[in-house]
């Protein structure tokens, strides 16, 4: 600390210019300092306060600022000087870590405290080196690599043979271990390979050719009889029943038949013109006109979430209030209320502001992803009590002190003393002491792995732990009722996480856990002692996130002793009892957050119930209504290409572009076309009962596919859905080849717009696009698509796919 003083020291005068300045030191004594302080300003008055360890100097204004340059620089500690420090261990144990450690640093010492806690005296530079050397070698092991986690699933088989089956899956999907039990299929191995496994079960487990089979189909937007009578008339040799609670047919035919009816009802039951029904989300109803042309329409939103207990819902207060501030200039006479309780909007306004609105209300009013969040939370509880020494009650020493009580005589003769004391007399002393030797060690983890669900941008909470009740009592004066009330508090954890999911599945969750503890009550009422954390990460799908050192550390140290003789050196211990009390909890929290794709099911417990049938009839057909005849597919001719001789390398050795001629391709060999039920030729696949209608198959999966690179290539199998598409209508196709092939392509032999499948296997291929009417007439109802085979040798094999258009 300095301090200047006012000019005037002692009384003594001095000149003008000098100043005079007071040095309080810190680390060294202000004896070494004035001797120094003497020595480098001989001319300057220089005194020592031994009291206030500070020393006084008078001088010029020069001399005084340089002093105080000087004290700065002498008075810090001797960075040579050892100091003492503590290290808090929570892997290694103390011995293991000073064995460790002494060796490296000989000028240091070590001590072994309690608690994983070690007590080092050595240069402050040391132990700023021994501190991060104990950090580095206090870490966990790393947790052991993950093993690969494995399957097992039984698939029934109903239509081949079990072992038939079990063989063409254990040679197609290597990585799979097979086994038949039964009808069933056991399946062990990886879930990819799993997946692929019962693909290509799904895929052979088809009826024979030209046999009967029973496929049901459910209706929803006409109703089951009418198509029935429809059926009836076309095909007279067929056996159907209706199901009028489910509006279901349940049809036994061949094939051929099977898939004409499954295009037939998926023209029939198609959406209404509009492309949703009333009342649906993202459907809109007319409510009427107003005075001067104003219009009111009720939109029902897709992904607005109700609000609880009568509340308005955010979501779609949050969206009217968007789109309201956005058209304030361009419609101004619009107006947006959303009713209570729902997740509907009422648009009031002109025909061109409602239009505004519903557009911009298309593109916000966006169904947002679910967000699976596996967490765990885990809390360390540790303890250690200690009672040790001898512990004497408040009356350990105790003796009474009494009067004896004057004697009289018989006779009365003898007048006793009315104011002298009789003798005193006293009690044997009285000592009572208690050994105390007891330690306890306690440790407790808990452990919780709830898997929370939720959409993104909405909150999920966790809350683990107890209530404490307490009852409070108000009033009771004068004129005023008392009142009991009971209040509670809650204690254990609470966690609240809030995921929201951006472009490629990137994850931004904010997560507060927080844990609240019982520390004692203050006059009945409850003192809680709270440890929260609140962060926000970005974690991709599958990512895991950790936060730890939420700790808490409380160590109580008491100490009775009898005065005086606990205070004696040797046998001083035996007069004192020691308490120590030492708690650690700490709690782990770990979030995964994956995000559930549209149409997958969050919590795997099976498919959903079929959905209760509308009591409202549904419409009919024409009576004298039928299907168009079958028409015959003829595949199209595929082009050769003659075998060009090669020419011989010129003399030099070397070549020119005159010299090279293309290698002999193969001729290609056209693949089996699908003919018409009752035909000669390869038999077609069919597809299971109770399967999925819409799809078209080829050929059936072989044997074996391999082909040698010089053979031409040929497709087995192939399967395409839907049949009947539109302009931007997703459309999935699955092939097998020979393993020669090197590129599949699927497309119109009209335009050159051929899309690419993708190889997942050794002849498989399988791929998912978007169809485009580019270079087909809007018009054309059926068109010819074709699936082309290519080598590197430069041979072809194509089989063409009949498709159905309809129009928007």
């Amino acid at each position: 600390m300095l301090a200047t003083l006012t000019p005037g020291f002692a009384g003594a005068a001095k000149p003008p210019s000098d100043e005079t300045a007071v040095f309080n030191l810190v680390t060294i004594s202000a004896q070494h300092a004035a001797d120094v302080l003497r020595k480098l300003y001989p001319h300057d008055r220089i005194t020592v306060d031994p009291r206030s360890n500070a020393v006084i100097a008078v001088g010029s204004s020069q001399d005084v600022a340089a002093m105080r340059q000087v004290i700065t620089g002498i008075d810090v500690k001797n960075p040579a000087q050892t100091t003492i420090d503590t290290v808090q261990l929570h892997v290694l144990s103390s011995a293991d870590a000073i064995a460790r450690i002494g060796p490296l640093f000989p000028h240091a010492r070590f001590r072994n405290a309690p608690n994983r806690t070690i007590i080092i005296q050595a240069p402050p530079a040391d132990i700023a080196q021994i501190k991060a050397l104990v950090s580095t070698l206090d870490t966990p092991a790393a947790p052991p690599s993950p093993r690969p986690q494995y399957l097992a699933e039984a698939v029934r088989v109903t239509q081949r043979g079990t072992r038939d089956v079990a063989r063409a899956v254990a040679h197609g999907v290597p990585g799979v271990r097979v086994a038949v039990s039964g009808a069933e299929v056991l399946l062990s191995g990886t879930p990819d390979d799993v997946a692929h496994a019962k693909a290509l079960i799904a895929q052979l487990d088809q009826p024979q050719s030209g046999v009967s089979y029973t496929e049901v189909y459910r209706l929803r937007a006409v109703d089951a009889m009418s198509v029935a009578d429809l059926l009836r008339r076309s095909f007279p040799n067929i056996a159907i029943q209706v199901d009028k609670d489910l509006n279901a047919l349940t049809v036994f035919a061949t094939t051929s038949i099977q898939r004409r009816i499954a295009d037939a009802v998926a023209q029939l039951d198609g959406a209404p013109p509009d492309g949703s029904a009333p009342g649906a989300p993202g459907s809109s109803v007319t409510a009427g006109f107003g005075p001067g042309g104003t219009q009111t329409e009720v939109l029902t939103l897709r992904a607005a979430v109700p609000g609880m207990n009568g509340a308005p819902s955010t979501s779609a207060t949050d969206i009217a209030t968007t789109v309201q501030s956005a058209l304030s200039s361009s419609a101004p006479d619009l107006k947006i209320t959303v009713p209570p309780n729902s997740t509907q909007v009422v648009l009031t306004g002109s025909a061109s502001s409602i239009r505004q609105a519903k557009d911009l209300i298309d593109r916000l009013d966006t169904t947002p992803l679910i967000v699976a969040l596996d967490t765990e939370v885990l809390e360390v509880d540790e303890g250690v009590s200690k009672q040790l020494g001898l512990k004497f009650p408040t009356a350990a020493l105790s003796t009474q002190f009494g009067e004896v009580a004057p004697s009289i005589p018989a006779d009365g003769s003898a007048t006793p003393k009315l104011i002298g004391l009789q003798p005193i007399t006293r009690t044997p002393l009285t000592l009572q002491a208690q050994l105390d030797f007891l330690i306890t060690n306690h440790k407790a983890r808990i452990l919780e792995d709830p898997r929370l669900t939720t959409i993104s941008g909405r909150t999920a909470s966790l809350r683990a732990g107890e209530t404490i009740n307490i009852l409070t009592t108000t009033g009771g004066g004068t004129g005023t009722v008392a009142t009991t009330q009971v209040q509670s508090f809650q204690t254990g954890v609470t966690l609240d996480i809030t995921p929201v999911v951006n472009a490629n599945n990137y994850i931004t969750v904010s997560l507060h856990p927080s844990v609240n503890t019982f520390a004692g009550s203050n006059g009945g009422v409850p003192q809680i002692q709270t440890r929260d954390a609140t962060t926000t990460v970005g974690l991709q799908d599958g990512q895991t996130l950790v936060i730890g050192g939420l700790i808490e550390d409380d160590i109580t140290h008491d100490t009775q002793k009898v005065p005086l003789l606990g205070d004696l050196p040797l046998i001083g211990k035996l007069f004192r009892d020691t308490s120590l009390q030492y708690t650690r909890n700490e709690l782990i929290v770990t979030v995964t957050p994956h995000v559930v794709k549209p149409g997958e099911d969050a919590s795997n417990i099976g498919p959903a119930l079929p959905a209760i049938p509308s009591p409202a009839p549904l419409p009919t057909l024409p009576p004298d209504a039928t299907l168009p005849p079958m028409r015959k597919a003829t595949p199209a001719p595929l082009p050769t290409r003659p075998p060009a001789p090669i020419s011989e390398p010129s003399p030099a050795g070397t070549r020119s572009p005159s010299d090279v001629t293309p290698a002999p391709r193969p001729t290609a060999t056209p693949s089996p076309a699908p003919r018409a039920s009752g035909s000669s030729g390869i038999p077609q696949a069919l597809p299971t009962a109770f399967g999925q209608t819409n799809v078209y198959t080829y050929g059936q999966a072989p044997q074996n596919n391999y082909a040698d690179p010089q053979a031409p290539p040929q497709i087995f199998f192939a399967q395409v859905q839907p049949t009947v598409v539109k302009n931007g209508q997703s459309i999935t196709i699955s092939a097998i080849t020979t393993t020669n092939v090197t590129r599949l392509t699927f497309g119109t032999t009209a335009t050159n717009a051929q899309a690419s499948l993708a190889k997942i296997g050794s002849g498989q291929w399988q791929s998912t696009f978007n169809f485009s009417t580019a270079g087909v007439s809007a018009a054309q109802g059926n068109i010819q698509m074709t699936l082309s085979a290519y080598t590197n040798l430069g041979a072809i094999a194509s089989v063409p796919i009949p498709l159905s258009l309809v129009n928007q």
